[in-house]
């Protein structure tokens, strides 16, 4: 299952996206014609015998950037993570979450406690049998209402495909379609997210990894006005049942 942390992700990417395939509206442009946006992401990793910590900077299409800092904690079969991120108005968030393997499977409770005060908890579970991956998990808002989240993961020698779906408290559901790819140090995915109206948002990441630093570049046009994000999705950052610091 190595290959496939290859599409390991930030939990907290994650439920914001939640929010944002169910929320965003696409703003008015003057051309019928999509216009690609750029992110990137770059990570530093640095490991103290059973802990790891990360330091991330993520500049988006507009400049703007978020930092983030995680340290990732291995006692037995349990990972603890604490972390901050820190977004361009400078108000920052808090996370933490536990993963614990028994068996194939790995359970994951986590928090998030926005720059309000108000809190989104999360709850996962990730079961492999061979060389498929299934996931199900649910995210509540501030609010109480309760998104769900289904994904399954499957490893082809060097390329692991995702299919989800993210079902919304309203009972939209936005899918996705992912393809991640292994080449030495480069990961490239390709993704699909498609809304409730039946429009869809393309992306594609390429990660490069170089001794303990990661640099990450996504792009991604819309293809129409759901908002689906398929760079940010929630269930992108589906761990595999092998609780480990996620690098």
């Amino acid at each position: 299952m190595r290959t496939i942390k290859m599409f390991g992700a930030v939990l907290v990417a994650g439920l914001l996206a939640t929010a944002g395939a169910f929320a965003d509206e696409t703003k008015d442009t003057t051309s019928d014609t999509p216009k690609p946006k750029t992110a990137t992401k770059d990570v530093v990793v640095t490991k103290d015998g059973n802990t790891v910590t990360r330091q991330s900077t993520i500049t988006g299409p507009n400049g703007k950037t978020t930092n983030g800092t995680a340290t990732f904690t291995k006692t037995g079969n349990t990972v603890t993570k604490q972390g901050t991120v820190t977004g361009p108005n400078g108000k920052t968030a808090t996370t933490g979450a536990t993963w614990t393997k028994d068996g194939n499977t790995v359970t994951r409770q986590g928090e998030t406690t926005l720059p309000n005060g108000k809190q989104v908890t999360s709850t996962d579970t990730w079961t492999k049998s061979g060389n498929t991956v299934v996931k199900q998990g649910t995210v509540t808002g501030p609010n109480g209402k309760t998104a769900t989240t289904n994904a399954t993961l499957t490893k082809d020698g060097n390329t692991v495909t995702r299919n989800g779906q993210t079902t919304g408290p309203n009972g939209k559901t936005v899918t996705t379609h992912d393809t991640w790819t292994n080449d030495g140090n480069t990961v490239t995915r390709q993704g699909t997210a498609t809304g409730p109206n039946g429009h869809s948002t393309s992306g594609q990441t390429v990660t490069t990894r170089e001794g303990n630093t990661v640099h990450k570049e996504t792009t991604v046009t819309a293809n129409g006005s759901d908002g689906a994000h398929p760079a940010a999705h929630p269930a992108a950052g589906a761990h595999h049942p092998h609780p480990h610091p996620k690098h």
